[in-house]
């Protein structure tokens, strides 16, 4: 147990100050790179969605048009799955960012040590 002394008190808040200040970082990076990602995508699939209804127009056979709108729809599953890894990855990466944040050392090698030891095992 911590003995209650004004440097602890003090360390307390020192601490606790620094992990909101990081997890706010990682969260607004987080937040920025989200953004930017969607939008980059939508902004795409918005273009891409207005060339192939010029192809479309442009289409002397109705097989010619939906081809154009078949391969539109390639790319929106395309795009969006590549999407959806890219968000799926960040947020990974955000957790295991707060995770380290509020975990405290002692718990962290605690945890740590049976993996090590299983590793060994292995």
């Amino acid at each position: 147990m911590t003995e209650v002394t004004p440097e602890n008190i003090k360390q307390f808040f020192e601490d606790a100050t620094a992990a909101y200040t990081n997890a706010w970082k990682a969260q607004a990076e987080y937040n920025d790179g989200l953004v930017r990602r969607n939008t980059k995508a939508l902004t795409e699939l918005a273009d891409a969605r207005m060339a192939s209804f010029k192809e479309m127009r442009d289409s002397t056979t109705f097989n010619q048009a939906f081809e154009a709108n078949l391969a539109f729809e390639e790319k929106v599953r395309e795009e969006l799955v590549a999407l959806q890894e890219e968000n799926t990855k960040s947020w990974e990466t955000l957790v295991e960012e707060m995770t380290a944040i509020y975990t405290p050392a002692e718990k962290a090698a605690a945890q740590k040590k049976p993996a090590a030891k299983a590793k060994k095992a292995a």
